[in-house]
């Protein structure tokens, strides 16, 4: 039984470091985080905009900065009051 529950995890440790979904999530009106982007197209207070495959996605907001950025992963933090995706 401690077998299966082995692979279980490895297996499930296994998708999560492997997983290549495009994610994006927000964390109320200030934050929001964006999972397995391309690249960061353009930078300012007031809009960002980041890459996946073909599309954009565009961020508008006050004050917005870049506190986490990962190879594959961004944070976004301002007060954001939309965001489009083209």
């Amino acid at each position: 039984m401690t077998y299966n529950k082995n692979m279980k995890t490895m297996e499930r440790i296994n998708n999560y470091l492997n997983d290549n979904t495009f994610k994006i999530t927000m964390y109320g009106t200030n934050a929001v985080n964006i999972v397995n982007y391309t690249e960061i197209k353009d930078f300012s207070l007031n809009k960002i905009v980041v890459s996946y495959e073909k599309r954009k996605i565009i961020i508008e907001g006050l004050d917005l900065t870049i506190n986490k950025m990962l190879d594959d992963e961004v944070l976004i933090e301002g007060v954001i009051s939309s965001i489009r995706i083209n």
